[in-house]
């Protein structure tokens, strides 16, 4: 049996091995799928059916999550993860490929449950570390990956052989998590005893109303997240348009993102250890956003729009740790993996509707989706100030 701190490092392992896996299909999943027939449209279609899909199952993986155990919900996710990007890999037809990524829709919930599993076995300052490496291995693996699948396969096999590596790779996930993984919900707990209708709408609206601060956090969360992923969409366009910049320019945008992100997510555990109150530190950061979307808004030459963008990838890195460790401490053993679910629903939302929303802004003027975004960022700071400010009075 692993101890505490060994059980810990396994997981930001696993985290890191799971996205580096999932970096070797997804920058081609798009091309791909055209290539099977599809249109850009339907492409784009498919890519949001896999996060409305996520909307809903997310929940539901939490709440399994609570019941039944973290480990055997794991394990039962892996084994049909690591068949699907085996299938993937072997799709010779579009109708394969959509039912393959809906499958993926509903068990691809490892990053939740290995973040409420470091959840239930750490605390404080522990916690936040753990957060944050897992979020700076994320960011170093979404660079790596499609490195290596771009200098070991050639372009007519990289998905293939990208797909079965990653299928490999979720196998050694799960030979791991076989061997080492303990269950880290507390014998103790039983919540299907406790609450039979575990997992009904109205069983779940009574349960949130024990975290007022939650509804708070998930309400900034989503006008955040939302905000982002129209900035994060948009971002290759407005730079072509005002900038003029091609497809191998957007390349070195995204690789120099990627770097600013890991830079980033390195710096954030230092920076929530500097303030112990995650409240005022959210505070600070929703008000960081700000400013960063407001000079993106604002950015005349490239070098600015550079700086700005070393910015948001900081306060966004920032605020991820910030709201995953309210998360994970406000809430219960038996609660942690549906709370947990609930804030990865909300950015499965957001995650369905920005590109629409930024692509039907984009069409009425070209400044629009970040003139959007700033206010979402803007709507989310005020509310987050005027809910936490009441709070304290009250």
């Amino acid at each position: 049996m692993l101890s505490q701190n060994q059980l810990t490092h396994l997981l930001v392992l696993l985290s890191f091995l799971d996205f580096l896996a999932v970096s070797m299909v997804v920058p081609q999943l798009g091309l791909r799928i055209r290539e099977l027939g599809a249109s850009q449209f339907t492409s784009g279609l498919i890519s949001s059916a896999y996060g409305a899909i996520q909307l809903f199952s997310s929940t539901f993986h939490g709440v399994c999550c609570d019941k039944f155990g973290r480990r055997p919900v794991l394990l039962f996710c892996l084994f049909f993860i690591l068949i699907s990007y085996a299938n993937l890999a072997l799709a010779s037809c579009f109708l394969s490929m959509v039912l393959n990524r809906c499958l993926l829709g509903l068990v691809k919930h490892t990053q939740s449950t290995f973040k409420v599993m470091g959840g239930d076995i750490t605390s404080g300052a522990a916690r936040s570390t753990f957060v944050s490496r897992t979020n700076t291995l994320s960011g170093l693996a979404f660079m790596i990956g499609p490195f290596l699948t771009a200098s070991l396969f050639d372009n007519e096999t990289s998905f293939l052989y990208g797909s079965m590596a990653c299928s490999c790779i979720f196998v050694v996930i799960s030979i791991l998590s076989y061997l080492l993984v303990d269950e880290t919900l507390p014998e103790s707990s039983e919540p299907a005893k406790e609450n039979p209708t575990a997992g009904s709408s109205s069983s779940f609206l009574q349960r949130i109303k024990k975290y007022q601060n939650l509804q708070v956090v998930f309400l900034y969360r989503f006008c955040a997240a939302f905000s982002v992923i129209i900035l994060r969409y948009f971002i290759p366009l407005y730079t072509q348009h005002y900038f003029g910049f091609n497809a191998k320019d957007a390349n070195y945008i995204s690789s120099f993102t990627g770097f600013a992100g890991v830079v980033s997510s390195w710096m954030a555990g230092y920076v929530a250890a500097l303030i112990t109150e995650k409240d005022r530190l959210l505070r600070v950061f929703s008000l960081l956003l700000v400013v960063a979307i407001a000079s993106t808004l604002l950015s005349t030459s490239i070098s600015a729009f550079l700086v700005t963008q070393f910015l948001l990838s900081f306060v966004t890195q920032n605020l991820r740790l910030i709201v995953d460790s309210v998360l994970l401490s406000a809430a219960s053993n038996t609660d942690r993996g549906e709370i947990f679910g609930v804030g990865a629903s909300i950015i499965g939302a957001c995650r369905v509707c920005g590109p629409m929303v930024a692509g039907i802004l984009a069409e009425l003027h070209m400044m629009l989706p970040l003139v959007f975004s700033l206010f979402l960022a803007v709507l989310g700071t005020l509310s987050l100030s005027l809910n936490i400010g009441k709070e304290k009075r009250g």
